[in-house]
């Protein structure tokens, strides 16, 4: 795929950053943040430009950012805040962006937000964690405070259960599915749905895994031959979910182990259907030919245990 079809594919970004009331000290990580997201074509960054100093419009130019003059208006009300909401409509109805990013911890973006998402935009804010509005964080899609911009990774690590303790268990009863797990994708998409502001990062984690790793409430099951994990609640009266990447001399004895309580004796049989569901249940799949094991004898050449004890018929398993 040639260059320019790449950015005509990719998902069109505009930012507009209300200076006065965020500043600039933090942009640049911001735009590392955000830049997975798509291509930003619009940079814009309103103020009354008369009152700032050299430095910071070179800033502007560093950033690549479009300063947008506006003097203070007489009545007292913020003209940027108005030039702001109404530059964000025009190119809602005459561009093609299709993610905007307001950069202000003011709550009177909220009608302009929910106007953008209502138009089927996505809508990324920003701002400082001391001013910003509640009511303007919870109605963005994804929301980041400026104020730990570039210094994240020196925050210190804590456990995840110390911070929003409840928002982990809510996101993963609310996406977990009937066997009571989530992939770790879904499960990040949940938790910003539920709080945009949330960031592993800003708690001291270089990746989701680790995060869900130092929470006490979830267990973290890795599957082998997936890029991604599956995480579940820890229930106190069940034991958890064995982690099929590790040794298979964990798994291997007690599916034996199940096994052999349906056929105690040399040559008993044990129907295909049964010992495969058993085998799931253990390895936690609701089938185990959703597991790496996608059949019983690629399930008995995997485990010295099970391969010595138990041998395969047809459809039927046998003690050896």
């Amino acid at each position: 795929m040639m260059l320019t079809d790449r950015h005509i594919s990719d998902p069109q970004v505009a930012v507009l950053i209300d200076f006065e009331n965020v500043g600039l000290s933090a942009i640049r990580w911001l735009f590392d943040q955000i830049s997975d997201v798509g291509r930003i074509i619009v940079r814009r960054a309103y103020a009354d430009w008369t009152q700032s100093g050299r430095n910071q419009r070179d800033h502007l130019l560093e950033l690549g950012i479009e300063p947008i003059h506006l003097f203070h208006s007489t009545s007292g009300k913020n003209s940027s805040d108005i030039r702001l909401a109404i530059d964000a409509v025009e190119l809602l109805h005459s561009s093609t962006v299709d993610t905007f990013v307001i950069v202000s911890s003011d709550s009177d973006f909220v009608p302009l937000v929910s106007r953008l998402r209502a138009a089927g935009k996505t809508v990324i804010g920003a701002g400082r964690k001391k001013t910003a509005s509640r009511t303007l964080v919870i109605s963005c899609d994804r929301y980041y405070y400026l104020d730990a911009g570039g210094i994240e990774p020196k925050i210190r690590p804590q456990s995840a259960e110390t911070q929003e303790d409840s928002l982990l268990k809510r996101a993963v009863e609310a996406a977990m599915n009937e066997q009571g797990q989530v992939i770790g994708s879904k499960l990040i998409q949940t938790i910003q749905r539920l709080d945009p502001s949330f960031s592993f990062r800003g708690q001291g984690y270089s990746t989701f895994t680790k995060y869900l790793e130092s929470a006490s409430e979830v267990n973290v099951i890795r599957t082998r031959g997936q890029g991604d994990v599956a995480v579940e609640l820890i229930d106190p009266d069940k034991p958890p979910t064995i982690n099929i990447s590790a040794d298979s001399n964990r798994w291997g004895p007690l599916i034996d182990s199940e096994w052999s309580g349906k056929a105690p004796f040399t040559d008993h049989p044990i129907s295909g259907t049964v010992a495969a569901s058993i085998a799931a249940n253990i390895l936690g799949y609701e089938k185990l030919s959703d597991s790496p094991y996608k059949t019983l004898q690629h399930l008995l050449d995997s485990s010295d245990v099970l391969g010595s004890n138990w041998r395969r018929e047809r459809n039927k398993i046998i003690r050896r």
